[in-house]
């Protein structure tokens, strides 16, 4: 994998701001619409003590809108309403204020008699009657406060997974790398297979056409011999002609071999043509492994400088930090925290099993991360660990030669 998207990582960073936008918009539109149908139904609810005038129809309204507004869970999560009750005429009902000096028509407590109550009731009664026949607009206006805990979750939300995502494209971007080279290195064994198979075929030929020019040196010196006995025995009739059927029989044998010379010939050329072509296939996958070598080197490189800072009580050889950098991101996270253990706190580190324990030498150990990972690590004299090298399984076996070479 040499990048990632660019598209990808443009959306990853962006898309959830534009999604918590658009969701804190569209939450307001629904939950100002759930209030307003709310407040509707809510409000006015003892029609019956309205029209009896026992108190006023703002004081029903700013009652009933308190108690819901108390019951609603929306107020702790951040989210402000701002409600206003008219009737269509204009007159505000909620939320009401007096001037200082005035009163209600619904404060009738502490009357002089009876019947004084008697008509603040009644007048109560028809204030509440035109009202209510006038009609009521609810006004609601919700807003989300941003830094609340309900916005707060929504872009948590969001940014958990754009991480996801994100890291899903990522590790699958990785597997497909990591396929792609395992092909390329079976393609590459699969090549040189070929190329021995080929070369051992162009033995075969070339040891044949060596055999059938001496075969042919062979009967020419036949030949001269015969034509010299033909010309001593050329009285003899019977014997001539039984030397001319051999000559016959020599010649047509050498024009088959001379035959199969040729196709041998056309054969070896092209043979060697074809190794050729396999020598520069080989030569070009070498050019690529060279590549992938350097850039590995470079990764290394960069991986020793950041280790030399973190882990001043961890040595770590060059093969150790090559296969540490060979490793998938999620094996890579998973070594590390070894090495993390290994730095501050060596007791916290599990030891598989001891590998090699030589006079003189000290005994190589071997750590297991993530399954297959495989960490193999000494103790130095001045206390400090040294790993020798980083892998898995599927590179356990040159691991350990390597290691076997230590010794």
């Amino acid at each position: 994998m040499n990048s990632i998207s660019f598209r990808v990582l443009f959306l990853g960073i962006f898309l959830p701001a534009v999604l918590y936008i658009f969701t804190v918009q569209i939450l307001e539109t629904y939950l100002q619409r759930k209030e307003t149908h709310a407040l509707q139904n809510t409000m006015i609810r003892d029609y019956e003590a309205l029209y009896e005038g026992r108190y006023g129809i703002s004081e029903e309204i700013r009652t009933n809108i308190e108690r819901y507004l108390k019951g609603s869970i929306l107020r702790s999560l951040g989210v402000a309403t701002k409600i206003v009750v008219t009737t269509k005429k204009g007159t505000l009902l909620y939320p009401r204020y007096f001037e200082e000096g005035g009163s209600d028509f619904t404060s009738n407590k502490g009357s002089s008699s009876e019947m004084d109550a008697s008509f603040n009731y009644i007048e109560t009664a028809e204030n509440n009657f035109q009202t209510l026949n006038e009609g009521l607009l609810v006004s609601v206006d919700v807003k989300v406060k941003h830094n609340s805990w309900l916005t707060n979750g929504i872009l948590i939300v969001y940014l958990f997974s754009s991480v996801s995502i994100l890291y899903r494209y990522y590790k699958r971007k990785a597997m497909e790398w990591a396929a792609a080279r395992d092909n390329e290195l079976k393609r590459i064994d699969l090549l040189e297979g070929k190329l021995a198979e080929q070369e051992q075929s162009l033995r075969e030929v070339s040891e044949k056409e060596k055999d059938y020019i001496r075969r042919i040196e062979g009967l020419k010196h036949d030949k001269e011999h015969l034509e010299s006995d033909i010309n001593h025995l050329k009285d003899e009739a019977e014997l001539q002609r039984k030397k001319s059927l051999e000559i016959d029989e020599v010649l047509d044998e050498m024009e088959k071999i001379e035959q199969q010379a040729e196709s041998n010939l056309v054969v070896k050329e092209e043979k060697e043509l074809e190794i050729i072509q396999l020598r520069e296939e080989i030569s070009q996958l070498k050019r690529l492994e060279q590549q992938d070598a350097r850039k590995r080197k470079k990764a290394a490189d960069e991986v020793e400088k950041r280790f030399s800072v973190l882990y001043k009580n961890v040595v770590f050889q060059r093969r150790a930090l090559e296969g540490y950098s060979s490793l998938p991101q999620d094996f890579q996270l998973k070594a590390e925290e070894i090495i993390h253990r290994l730095n501050e706190d060596s007791s916290q580190v599990d030891i598989k099993r001891k590998l090699f324990s030589k006079k003189g030498k000290l005994p190589i150990f071997e750590v297991l991360f993530s399954y297959s990972g495989r960490i193999y690590l000494k103790r130095k004299e001045d206390k400090k660990f040294e790993i020798v090298a980083i892998g898995t399984k599927n590179t356990q076996e040159q691991d350990i030669a390597f290691i076997e070479g230590m010794f």
